[in-house]
C-alpha cells in the first residue's frame, strides 16, 4: 500500500502533517491567566436540571457579590481561609462549583467537599455537581465518567479527574475525613456539623487536618447560614477574619452603605410607595428596582481596623472609599483571613416586601424569628439575650393592673397549665390576643398530694370548667387545658384521657423542636401496672417557648410605646396576680452554658455567668429558687401557639374571634398602626347589622 492509497480512500481525512503541528502549536500556546470569576463566565455552563433560574452560560454580573470571595480561591492569591457568613439561597454553593469546575481545568489537585449530613452530600452531587459537570462542555471530558464497573471511574461521592480527585462526605461520620491528604477544602452549611464525630473531635478540625501536608498553599472555603448565638461556628470564624460588609450606592446621593433591617420601611400609602429602604445619607427612597443598578456598583468593605483605629464608618462619600477600601490579605487587612458577610436584601430574586412579610410574620413567633434572623439577616439568633429580674418585673406588675379573672378586651381565646408537684397543684389560666399578647387572668394552688388525694384532681377539674366574664358583658369557657406527665405520669394520664381539651404534655429540652410536637398514644396503667386505657401524649419543645416566656417579660419590663401601644410578644401580668413569690419563680431559669464551673460556685449562684464562645446552651434552674409557675406558663403559651396555628389566626380572623368573644369591634389599638396596607378603618354600621353579623360569624365558627 502506497502512501497515496489512503488519501484516495479517504479523501476528508485531513494532512497528518497539520494534525501533528497544529497539536503542537496547541500544546504550546500559553495558558490565559484568569481568576475563577473569569473562568466561570466562560466555561462554566448551568444545567436546567440543578432548579436554577439562569440555565445556560453562567455569568458573575447576576451575582456580583460573588466575585471578590470566589476570586480568593484562586492559587496565586494570598488568602488561605474564606468565611462566607450567608443568608440562605445567596450563592454558597455556587461557588463551590465554580472552585471545582477551576480545580478540575487549571490547577488539578486533590479536593474534598464536606456536607453536614449523608443525605445532603449526596444531594448535592445530584442536584448541583453532576449536573454542572454534565452541562459544561468546555471541560467535562477531564472528569471520569461514573462507571460501577470501573474501578478508575468517579462515583456519587469520588469525582476523579487528570491530576486529582474530588471526594464528597458528609459531617457525621469520621472514616471519610480520614486516609487522605487535600489540597482544597469545601464546608458547606457548618453550623449544621455535629460538634463531636466519633469522639474525634469537630469534624472541622478534622478536615483541616487533612490539608497538613500542604501547609500554605491549601486553599479552604467555609459557608453556612448562622446558628445560634454563642455556640455558631460561622460566625466565631468571621469574626477572626476581617468582617467585610456589602456598600452598595445609594440611586440619589451616590453615598455608599451597607443595607441593614433598621433602614427598611413598611408600606406608605399615602406617598404610593411600597415596601422600601431608606438611605442613611439622604433619607432617599430605595426601591427593588434600584437593586440591579446598585449591586453593579458594589464594593466590599471590611469593618474590621487595627486596635486604636479609626472605625469604619456606616456612610462613606464616594471620594472616601479609596480609604476604606482594603483588598483581601492586604494592608490593613493584612494580619486577618477575608470573611464575609451577606443577607437576603442582596438576593438579585428576592423582593423588599417577601422580606418584610417574613419579618412581620416573625414579631408573633419564635420559631419564625429565628428562622428570619437565620436565614434572612445571616446573624445567629439570640435565644436569651433579655435576661429579666424579678425585681424589675414586680415593679412592671405593679404599674400595670387590670382585672383579675376577667378577659381583656383584646383576648380571644384561654388556655390552662398545671404542673404537679408533691405538694399539690399548680394551676394558670391565660388570655390570649393578636400580635402575641398574653395576660395572666387567674392562678391558683390546689393543695394535698396528687399522688395520694383525689381532692387536687377535684379542684382542677373545677378549674377547667370556670367560665370568665368579657368585656362585652358575656361569658366564655377555657378553649384549651394541659398538665405535666413529668411526675405521676399514670394519674396524668388517667385525668387527661376522658377529658378531649385536656392534653397530656411532655416537656422536651432538645433544640429546634416545635412548640407543641405530634402526639404519641401511651398506655394508661393501674397501680397493679394493668393497661387501663390509651391517652394522647403531646410533647413540648421547652427551649424556643421558654425563650419565648423570657422575651414576652422583658417586653413587659421596657413598656409600651409613645402612642401606648405594647410590644408583638408581650407577657401582661398584674398586681393581683403577681406578689413575689411567683415573679421569682416566674424568673427561675436563665440561659447557660452548662460546663461553666463558675455557676456551682455558692458566692456567685444569683448572677451566674451566661456563656462563653462556642458553648452548648441550655436553659436551667437558678439554685435556690423554684420554677414551678414558670414551668406552667411555658406550657400554657405553648398550648397557645398551636390553638393560633389549628386555627390558622391572621388579623382578620383573630377580629372576626374578638367580635364573637365580646361582642363588639376590637379597639383600634390592638393591631398595629404602622402595619401599612393591615391597618384596619372604622366602617360606620347599625346595631341590627351588628347583631346580624355576629350571628353569622357564631355559626361561621361552629362549623370550624
Amino acid at each position: 500500500m502506497s502512501f497515496h492509497d489512503p488519501r484516495l480512500r479517504f479523501p476528508h481525512l485531513p494532512p497528518g502533517a497539520k494534525v501533528l503541528f497544529g497539536s503542537l502549536a496547541a500544546a504550546s500556546k500559553p495558558v490565559e491567566d484568569l481568576t475563577i470569576s473569569e473562568w466561570s463566565d466562560r466555561y462554566r455552563e448551568v444545567s436546567a436540571e440543578s432548579g436554577s433560574p439562569w440555565p445556560g452560560k453562567f455569568r458573575t454580573d447576576r451575582v456580583p457579590y460573588l466575585r471578590e470571595p470566589q476570586d480568593c480561591l484562586h492559587p496565586d492569591h494570598p488568602a488561605r481561609r474564606v468565611t462566607a457568613r450567608w443568608a440562605a439561597q445567596l450563592g454558597k454553593s455556587t461557588a463551590i462549583e465554580n472552585w471545582f469546575g477551576y480545580v478540575v481545568d487549571r490547577a488539578p489537585g486533590p479536593m474534598m467537599i464536606v456536607l453536614p449530613t449523608l443525605e445532603e452530600a449526596t444531594k448535592f452531587n445530584r442536584v448541583k455537581l453532576d449536573p454542572t459537570i454534565t452541562a459544561s462542555k468546555a471541560w467535562n471530558h477531564k472528569v471520569a465518567p461514573v462507571n460501577s464497573r470501573d474501578e478508575k471511574a468517579s462515583t456519587t461521592a469520588y469525582k476523579r479527574f487528570s491530576g486529582g480527585y474530588c471526594i464528597i462526605v458528609n459531617a457525621g461520620s469520621s472514616k471519610g475525613l480520614q486516609m487522605v491528604s487535600i489540597k482544597y477544602l469545601a464546608m458547606d452549611e457548618v453550623t449544621g456539623y455535629p460538634r463531636d464525630v466519633d469522639g474525634r473531635g469537630s469534624p472541622r478540625d478534622q478536615a483541616r487536618a487533612r490539608q497538613k501536608m500542604y501547609g500554605n498553599l491549601g486553599k479552604e472555603w467555609e459557608g453556612s447560614t448562622p446558628g445560634i448565638a454563642g455556640e455558631c461556628m460561622i460566625t466565631a470564624d468571621f469574626m477572626a477574619g476581617d468582617q467585610r460588609y456589602y456598600y452598595v450606592p445609594c440611586p440619589h446621593c451616590a453615598a455608599y452603605q451597607p443595607l441593614m433591617i433598621e433602614q427598611l420601611r413598611p408600606p406608605d400609602e399615602a406617598a404610593k410607595l411600597p415596601v422600601h429602604f431608606r438611605c442613611l445619607a439622604c433619607d432617599g427612597v430605595i426601591l427593588d428596582g434600584h437593586k440591579h443598578e446598585m449591586l453593579a456598583s458594589d464594593v466590599w468593605i471590611p469593618r474590621r481596623v487595627p486596635d486604636g483605629a479609626d472605625p469604619v464608618p456606616l456612610v462613606i462619600k464616594p471620594d472616601d472609599l479609596p480609604r476604606w477600601r482594603c483588598d483581601p490579605c492586604e494592608g490593613r487587612c493584612a494580619d486577618w483571613q477575608p470573611s464575609y458577610h451577606l443577607w437576603a436584601a442582596y438576593a438579585p430574586r428576592e423582593s423588599f416586601a417577601d422580606i418584610w412579610e417574613r419579618w412581620e410574620g416573625a414579631q408573633t413567633d419564635t420559631t419564625k424569628l429565628k428562622a428570619f434572623y437565620q436565614q434572612d439577616l445571616a446573624e445567629p439568633y439570640e435565644p436569651g439575650g433579655a435576661a429579666v429580674e424579678w425585681e424589675n418585673l414586680l415593679e412592671a406588675a405593679k404599674a400595670h393592673t387590670y382585672p383579675r379573672g376577667k378577659v381583656p378586651a383584646g383576648a380571644g381565646l384561654l388556655v390552662s397549665s398545671a404542673d404537679v408537684q408533691g405538694y399539690g397543684i399548680k394551676w394558670t389560666c391565660y388570655a390570649l390576643g393578636p400580635r402575641g399578647q398574653r395576660w395572666l387572668i387567674d392562678r391558683e394552688v390546689f393543695e394535698g398530694k396528687p399522688d395520694q388525694d383525689d381532692e387536687p384532681w377535684i379542684a382542677l377539674s373545677d378549674a377547667l370548667g370556670r367560665k370568665y366574664p368579657t368585656a362585652g358583658g358575656g361569658e366564655v369557657g377555657i378553649d384549651l387545658s394541659g398538665v405535666d406527665a413529668g411526675w405521676i405520669t399514670d394519674r396524668v394520664y388517667r385525668f387527661c384521657s376522658n377529658r378531649p381539651h385536656c392534653y397530656a404534655l411532655d416537656g422536651q429540652h432538645k433544640h429546634g423542636l416545635p412548640w407543641l410536637g405530634t402526639p404519641k398514644k401511651r398506655d394508661i396503667k393501674d397501680r397493679n401496672n394493668r393497661v387501663m386505657g390509651k391517652v394522647m401524649l403531646y410533647p413540648v419543645g421547652l427551649y424556643d417557648v421558654k425563650t419565648e416566656v423570657v422575651a414576652g417579660l422583658a417586653n413587659l419590663v421596657d413598656g409600651p410605646d409613645k402612642a401606648g401601644r405594647w410590644p408583638r410578644n408581650t407577657l401582661h401580668l398584674t398586681s393581683e396576680l403577681a406578689d413575689e413569690h411567683f415573679v421569682k419563680e416566674l424568673t427561675a431559669e436563665r440561659l447557660v452554658d452548662p460546663e461553666q464551673e463558675s455557676r456551682a460556685n455558692a458566692a456567685n449562684k444569683r448572677t451566674r455567668a451566661l456563656v462563653k464562645p462556642n458553648a452548648p446552651r441550655e436553659w436551667a434552674k437558678l439554685p435556690g429558687r423554684q420554677n414551678d409557675w414558670f414551668d406552667a406558663t411555658v406550657y400554657a403559651l405553648a398550648l397557645g401557639w398551636h390553638l393560633e396555628h389549628k386555627r390558622r389566626l391572621n388579623e382578620q380572623r383573630w377580629a372576626d374571634l374578638l367580635l364573637m368573644v365580646h361582642g363588639k369591634p376590637a379597639t383600634p389599638d390592638l393591631f398595629d398602626a404602622a402595619a401599612g396596607p393591615f391597618e384596619r378603618k372604622p366602617v360606620l354600621v347599625s346595631a341590627a347589622d351588628r347583631e346580624k353579623a355576629k350571628a353569622a360569624r357564631r355559626e361561621k365558627w361552629k362549623k370550624r
